[in-house]
This record gives C-alpha cells, structure tokens and sequence, in this order.
C-alpha cells in the first residue's frame, strides 16, 4: 500500500526512497512532515533521527500506526479516498492494528475502507453505525442466470447449458468453466456471443474449481506451463526483474509468454511508473499452479530466488528479508534460512510485534535443529533464545520463558563458555523471580555472580546484581535490596547511565526502582524519596514507555505505603 502511495520500485535505492517519501509528505502538507522517521523506518531505510532511534518498540511500534492513519486521513481531507484490503483472513497483526484504528475515525473521514474477508475471519467493527456488511453467498439462481447470458449470451441452443450451471452459483467456477468449454472448442465465437458446438450431454465438467483450473493449466503449450508454475514460486504478485532472474528463456520469449498467459486471464499487469509487474488472477489460480510443481523443482525455484533477490536487492536486503526467509526455508536453504528468520525476528521484536517475532525465531530454532551441531549452530541458537525472551514476555509467557533459557543454558555448557553461562543465569533469576520461585532465582544468580567476579566482567555483575536486588525484594528482604543497590549504583559508570544492557528498561532506572521500594517498605521515606526523584530524573528524558512506566508504578507505591493517596 504504502509503495504505491510513494510510487517506490523495488529497484529504488534507500537515497530515491528518502526523497519519494519527503517530497510526498510535503506536498500532502508540511504538518505531517514529522511522521517522516516512521515511514522511512517501515521502508527499511535507514532513519538519522536521535528521537526515533530513542523510542522503544511499542513507542515505535504506536508511532507508524499513527503516521501511516494520519497521512490517509490527510490525504481524504484533499479528495475522497477509496481504501481497499483484500483478503483479510490472512492479515498479519500490525495490518490489523492500522484497520483497527483507522475504522475509529472514519466517521468525520472523506474515506471509504472496502475489506473483503472469509466468514472465518474475525473483527470488532460490527457494533460501528457506518459499518456495512455486504455478504458474498454464492448466486441464487436468477442473478446466475443473468450472469450466464452475459458470459454466455442469449442463443436458445445454450439452454440446456445454461441449465447444468445456473446452480452451481460461485461466479468465478461459471467464468473459469465457460473458459475451459471455449478452450476446448465445446463453445464457439465471442463473449456474449457463445454457440454450443456439441451436445450438453457431451460436456464434462470438473466437480470443483481447482480441478478445474489445473486442467486448463495442463492444457497451456509447455513454456507457457512452465512460466505460470514457475512464477507461483514467486508468490501472488510477480516483479519482472526477480521472474526474469530465475526462468530458463530470455526477455523476449518470457514477455511474450507473459502476454499468452495475461490473455488467457491466468495474471493480470499491473502498470507501476517505472516498471511492470503481474499478479495472479485469483489466489486459486496461484495455488493451483504452485501445487502441481514436483516437490524438487519447488525447492530449486525457491533456492533460486533467493539468490535472484541477494543480487538484484543486495543494497536493500532489510526490506526483503521476511520474502528471504520464506523462500531460503522451502529451499531448504537451511543455514540462510535460520540467519534471514532471525533478522525477520528482530525486525518484527524492533517494531514491537510479538507474535510475528516468536513464529520468526521459532522456526529458526526448528531450523537450526535439523542442521548437523558445530559451534556455529550451537552459537546461533543461543543467541536466538536469549532474543526470544524479551519477545515472549511481552506476550506473558513466562513459564515458556524458563523453558526456552534452560536449553540455553544446556547449549552455554556445551560451547564451554563461562561468558555465555553467566548471561543465561542472569536472565534465568530474572524468570524464576517472576515465576515465584525465589530459591531458584538466588541459586541461579548466586552462580551468575560468581561467574561475573571471575571474569571481571561489570556489566554483567550489575545486571546479576540488580536481578538479585528483584529477587530479595519479593523475599522481603528489603535490608538486603538496599545494600545491593546502593552497590551496584556506586558500580555503575557515570557514563553508562543510559545504557539497557540488553533489557527493555534503563538500569539505572531498574536499580533505583528496587532501592526506593525498600527504603519505603523499611519507613525510611525521605531517603526513599531521594532516589525516586532521581529514578522520575533519568527516566522521563528517555520517552521508553517501559522505563517511565515502571518509575511512575514505582512512585505511586512509595506514596500509598507512606499514606499519600492524593499524590500516590
């Protein structure tokens, strides 16, 4: 969508991107020119902007929503706007976000959001007073009659035709079987203007629409077979550059055959400003061409691709990397599949979409699974649990969590790493301590400091220690939480007092957080104050819904245990 908006080609570079996108934007009006770090970042181009690069994802995450809403609004205050989304029983989450929000303020809005979905699908709009719900049943018999004589035309010899489908109802399987009849010569002459040539009784017609697509595809003369089912490996729409790189015939044969194919409705062009492209006539039509390739020249076209779209997008690969993942993994590219799911899992974690990100980095680990051990795949999966966790709490699943850090903690083992075991415990006292298991978290963070000492490494003993610091506070053991944290703050470099050291919150927000509490807890109120202050003092300037979050919770408590409900 928003490539056609900002007319961007897949062969624009990030530099051509920037300036699409700025000029368009001022155009639209200079208002919504602050909105620009957002989309260059949903394009994947690289944003120089302090303030975007500060926020976490779900600030990130709110801000696209919000630009992408406030440029179509905008743009419908200037003309109407017909919005249209198809198919949207397979809409991904942050789709569903953006329609979820637009649909809140299109009642003041010169704009009309035409979705189309299968009854399966499911949404919150049905309540709205300017929602409409037009349902899509298969034809009655009279509308598919009047629907036949505009196929077929109002010779009386098609009667008895027109009787053997008028209840089948579903108007592309009457489309596609008044195809097949003209391309098996048992229909004669022009739409509109059809002879029957043989006896109804003659005419056998396939009981369902994909049967009936893949006989006209086995029909097709065997180049134009090839480009179809070759092109389905692509995926629904096809840029001619990335087709041209993979089929075995040169440009002129393949435009030709692409031109066969177009007249014979199995794709359609789509004229774009600098270059061509073709998408497939229905989703069927796709599916069915893809099913009938054998499995092994699937898995030849997919591996293929990706090398197409290494080369032809080498110096924008970020934009391309979720379609790199899909085609390396039915390659069976496996050990680019795992490096193009991991980045297409912190892409997703960055833009602060949890569920996109945990079936990115699981099917890695499911991946990597399956490829010989070497201290490259033990390395890898490693690292891809530990980015699974902040993912997975975001999501709640704590006990999933534990889980996925106790194989990497048998993987840090394996690798013989001290490095490696002292993070994991680290993160492993962290879960246990949200899972009530206070014996666990002490053990494991105990070790995690031990390991921290005799590696000399700081920043893992603050972490360790400011997880210890959560852990004896949940004990109760508030003397103790204090002692830890005026520690560890007396630890912490003055130049990394910003820094998150791998979390979603400012350490020295965290450390604070557990300090104050238990002053508070202890009735030593002014010295609790103190640091709340300075908690407030670091966190605001980050504009991190996480850090300001947790010192504002942190700040009520301290005034509901001194009794200051007002302020609290």
């Amino acid at each position: 969508l928003l490539k056609g908006y900002f007319t961007i080609q897949d062969r624009d570079d990030p530099r051509e991107i920037r300036e699409k996108v700025t000029g368009k934007l001022l155009t639209l009006d200079s208002a919504v020119q602050p909105t620009l770090p957002a989309f260059l970042a949903l394009l994947d181009v690289p944003v120089d902007d302090a303030a975007w690069r500060a926020l976490d994802p779900p600030q990130r995450r709110q801000r696209t929503l919000d630009a992408v809403r406030r440029c179509l609004l905008r743009e419908a205050r200037e003309h109407p706007l017909l919005l249209i989304f198809e198919d949207l029983h397979w809409i991904d989450s942050e789709t569903q976000a953006l329609l979820d929000g637009l649909v809140e303020t299109l009642a003041t809005a010169s704009l009309l959001l035409l979705v189309s979905y299968r009854p399966e699908y499911q949404h919150g709009w049905g309540s709205k007073t300017y929602y409409s719900q037009l349902r899509l049943d298969v034809l009655p018999v009279e509308p598919a009659g009047e629907f036949l004589d505009e196929l077929l035309g109002e010779d009386p010899g098609l009667a008895p035709l027109k009787q053997l489908l008028v209840k089948r109802g579903n108007p592309f399987f009457l489309e596609e079987t008044v195809r097949t009849l003209v391309e098996t010569q048992a229909l004669a002459g022009e739409r509109g203007e059809y002879r029957l040539t043989q006896s109804v009784h003659a005419i056998q017609i396939p009981p369902t629409v994909q049967a009936m697509l893949a006989a006209r595809i086995d029909r097709l003369a065997p180049e134009d077979k090839r480009l179809l089912q070759t092109a389905s490996v692509i995926g629904k729409d096809l840029p001619v550059a990335l087709l041209q790189a993979i089929v075995e015939t040169d440009e002129t044969a393949m435009r030709a055959g692409l031109a066969r194919l177009q007249a014979a409705e199995f794709l359609y062009e789509v004229q774009l400003p600098r270059e061509t492209e073709y998408t497939f006539k229905h989703a069927l039509t796709h599916e069915v061409a893809y099913g009938e390739l054998l499995p092994e020249r699937r898995r030849e076209l997919h591996a293929g691709i990706v090398f197409a779209i290494e080369t032809l997008y080498g110096d924008r690969l970020g934009e391309q990397t979720e379609r790199l993942a899909h085609h390396a993994l039915r390659g069976e590219l496996r050990e680019k599949a795992v490096h193009y799911l991991r980045q297409a899992g912190l892409k997703a974690a960055a833009r602060s979409a949890p569920q996109g990100a945990r079936g990115w980095f699981e099917r890695a680990l499911s991946v990597l699974e399956a490829l010989p051990e070497s201290p490259s795949t033990l390395e890898q999966g490693f690292e891809i649990r530990l980015e699974l966790r902040p993912v997975l709490a975001g999501l709640g699943e704590v006990r999933r969590i534990l889980e996925r850090l106790r194989e990497a903690e048998a993987l840090a083992e394996k690798l013989n790493g001290d490095g490696r075991q002292g993070r994991v415990a680290a993160v492993l006292m962290s879960a246990h301590s949200h899972l009530g298991e206070l014996d666990e978290a002490l053990v494991t963070g105990t070790r995690a400091l031990e390991i921290a000492g005799r590696l000399g490494d700081l920043r893992l003993r603050i972490l360790t220690t400011t997880y210890l610091e959560q852990a004896h506070y949940h004990r109760g053991d508030y003397q103790r939480v204090v002692k830890l944290a005026i520690d560890n703050l007396a630890a912490l470099p003055a130049d990394w007092v910003y820094e998150y050291f791998g979390t979603v919150l400012l350490i020295s927000v965290f450390v604070r957080y557990w300090l104050f509490l238990s002053l508070a807890e202890l009735g030593r109120f002014a010295e609790a104050a103190q640091y709340e202050t300075e908690a407030l003092r670091l966190a605001e300037p980050t504009q991190r819904a996480y850090t300001v979050g947790l010192a504002h919770a942190g700040a009520g408590r301290l005034h509901l245990l001194k009794g200051d409900w007002a302020k609290a």
